[in-house]
């Protein structure tokens, strides 16, 4: 391998230096023919003309080429990040995680940590280590992410805060309690300097800061964000509904959730889902719950692509029952706009929950409380793009 990258560079070289010659030569050609038709230039002016016209032409040259070059590495590193996704929803997590890391290490040498993508990448790579279960690599991940935001954006950013969520949440799942809850308050802290009680990030790191406490139970402040949730968003919007459901748990996942036990809640939910399709079939309103109470799991554990796909599921297996749009939809499209801001795409994040207005418009009418919530909801992200 190495010697065919020696080769490889070699030639390039090569290639390069014998441009730069065919640059000059061409320039002193036209040069002098200039010169003919010009008395009184010397030799050596033209010369120098000559290699001036050949050293702007071939700087030029390296600038196309490596404009092209770019492109095209863009466009394999986009190749292996769609390569990955569909590997990672086949259930070829191995198979995801090597692509993920091909792509991150393709885009590193493209534009170093802060190459175009990095961030996707590096989010797609630490989902993917949390369902293996390899939390540790997870953790190293996500730090990662968290580093080059505090560089590219600074510790206030948005993404910076997305990724503090992020290491907060593999460390709570690895059952490291103190050190989850001193992140998710530190973050806390910053959310409500910069963004409003209801932005996904600050929504998390509440979240947060109640299920990392020392002793696990449900208490006052998962009761404060229900009726925080009912107050901003209104008594029916589904962030609301699922706040009361973690205040108040009716059901074990939920309780394992709202204290925190969020690998067990995971797996809970995944056996309520496959019991529901078993029972009654996919294309079915208790097996469309079942997926989105599956996928708010994975959201809250930070596993940002799975969430995305089973949302994106459960919203398609609503669109097989008759009469919609059904509220079970409208929540799920709300949860893929949740993922979506939490993946730093707001603008598809403002354009999946214009649709979930139109759906509560369709539904519920133009004056019902959760189309002025879903309004709410939408006028409050479209700033921030």
């Amino acid at each position: 391998m190495e010697e065919t990258e020696q080769f490889s560079l070699g030639r390039r070289l090569s290639r390069g230096v014998a441009m730069a010659v065919a640059m000059v030569a061409i320039g002193c050609v036209v040069v002098f023919l200039v010169g003919g038709l010009v008395e009184g230039l010397g030799w050596w002016v033209l010369v120098v003309l000559a290699a001036l016209v050949g050293g702007v032409g071939w700087l030029k040259w390296l600038q196309v080429r490596g404009a092209r070059a770019s492109r095209r590495g863009v466009d394999v590193v986009h190749g292996m990040y769609v390569d990955a996704l569909d590997r990672a929803e086949r259930g070829d997590l191995t198979g995801a995680a090597e692509r993920f890391e091909e792509a991150v290490g393709a885009c590193g040498r493209l534009g170093g940590d802060a190459g175009q993508y990095m961030m996707d990448l590096l989010q797609g790579l630490a989902s993917v280590r949390v369902a293996q279960g390899d939390l540790g690599r997870a953790v190293a991940v996500w730090q990662r992410a968290y580093e080059l935001s505090r560089v590219e954006y600074g510790d206030d950013a948005v993404p910076t805060l997305a990724a503090a969520n992020g290491v907060a949440a593999v460390l709570l799942t690895r059952g490291e309690r103190e050190a989850a809850g001193e992140r998710y308050r530190d973050t806390l802290a910053r959310c409500r300097r910069l963004l409003d009680d209801a932005h996904p990030e600050t929504v998390v790191a509440r979240n947060g800061v109640a299920r990392s406490a020392p002793t696990p139970r449900v208490g006052s402040l998962h009761q404060q964000g229900a009726e925080l949730y009912a107050r901003i968003l209104g008594p029916s919007h589904p962030d609301t509904l699922i706040a009361r459901r973690q205040a108040a748990p009716d059901g074990a996942a939920i309780s394992c959730l709202a204290i925190g036990e969020l690998d067990r809640a995971r797996a809970l939910s995944a056996e309520a889902v496959a019991d529901c399709v078993g029972r009654y079939g996919e294309a079915d309103p208790r097996t469309v719950a079942a997926l989105n109470d599956l996928a708010m799991v994975l959201r809250e554990q930070r596993d940002l692509t799975a969430a995305y796909r089973t949302y994106e599921r459960a919203a398609e297996l609503c669109g097989r029952l008759p009469g919609g749009p059904h509220a079970q939809q409208l929540a799920a499209g709300n949860g893929i706009a949740q993922v979506m801001v939490l993946q730093g795409d707001v603008a598809n994040a403002a354009t999946e929950l214009a649709a979930v207005l139109d759906g509560c418009v369709a539904r519920y009418g133009e004056q019902d409380p959760q189309t002025a919530a879903a309004r709410r909801n939408l006028d409050r992200l479209e700033p921030a793009g």
